[in-house]
């Protein structure tokens, strides 16, 4: 029981850190995206 309730603490850490950083790549994704359509509609 304490190595299960042990372990989940660093796995999460890590899976919110992979998370923020696809998080921060679909928003440029999106900005660009923005970006390339307001050019494209001048």
């Amino acid at each position: 029981m304490n190595v299960a309730s042990n372990l989940p603490e660093e796995p999460t850490y890590s899976e919110s850190k992979i998370y923020m950083v696809y998080d921060n790549t679909v928003d440029f994704i999106k900005n660009l995206m923005y970006l390339v359509k307001k050019v494209f509609m001048l």
